[in-house]
């Protein structure tokens, strides 16, 4: 809901549009910008993280890699696999792809996570 609000500019009363976002401080005597308020990202890094990790993912499963979960840790991504994958996984030509695949969503290292593996849910 918008409302105008009466604030003192110089010798008389200017009008402006007033809503979330747009009220200014108690004792605030500075005049509205004309320019439009910088968006602001309330997600932030996470948000950041999610688009990388799904970045690396699609490119996994592009590899037929479906089961392969990749995990965020700042410029490192660990990848958990099924067991049965694991020696495929560190053994070439896959080995390489993998690599290719996940820094191209911007990580700098790999690591497999030999105690975390997933399995498949029967159920």
């Amino acid at each position: 809901m918008t409302a105008l609000v009466r604030r003192p500019s110089n010798d008389s009363m200017t009008m402006r549009a007033a809503g979330p976002g747009t009220s200014s401080p108690p004792g605030d005597d500075h005049e509205p910008s004309d320019q439009p308020a910088e968006p602001v990202d309330v997600l932030g890094p996470v948000a950041d993280e999610a688009v990388q990790i799904e970045a690396a993912e699609s490119e996994l499963r592009r590899l037929g890699l479906e089961e392969i979960r990749v995990r965020h840790h700042g410029d490192l991504a660990r990848l958990e696999a099924p067991h049965r994958d694991l020696t495929a996984l560190a053994a070439e030509p896959l080995r390489g792809e993998v690599l290719r695949a996940v820094r191209s969503a911007g990580f700098r290292s790999v690591a497999v996570d030999l105690d975390a593996a997933t399995e498949p849910h029967d159920g």
